[in-house]
């Protein structure tokens, strides 16, 4: 019988690979952007929408939107982040800032904070 081969040196194991460079950080959300006309249609409803979204979830059912004083939106997450200042009827105050998020054409629509102005 013949005698196994002698075993023979193994490969050395394979480098490292290169460091790697960190990703960029994520970009940062485009400007908000002033609106120009607070009588706009879409501004209207946002305004509109906020206001029933808030007197709903806190029962104060008298509270009725009067109009859009002021605002800025911003492109985000597929739809937009309004922040309006609004004034109303029947609140604990006449003015609130409203902050929504919403993609225009869609149910998508958020209430994010309304706060005494």
């Amino acid at each position: 019988m013949a005698s196994p081969p002698p075993p023979t040196a193994s490969p050395p194991p394979p480098s490292p690979p290169p460091p790697t460079a960190s990703p960029p950080p994520p970009p940062s959300p485009p400007a908000w952007t002033p609106v120009t006309d607070v009588n706009d249609p879409t501004i209207l409803q946002v305004g509109q929408f906020a206001v029933r979204i808030y007197a709903l979830s806190t029962r104060q059912l008298k509270m009725s939107f009067l109009n859009v004083v002021s605002g800025v939106t911003q492109p985000y997450n597929g739809g937009y982040n309004y922040r309006l200042v609004i004034t109303v009827s029947g609140g604990k105050k006449a003015q609130y800032d409203a902050y929504v998020w919403g993609i225009l054409g869609t149910m998508s629509w958020q209430l994010l904070s309304f706060t005494p102005h």
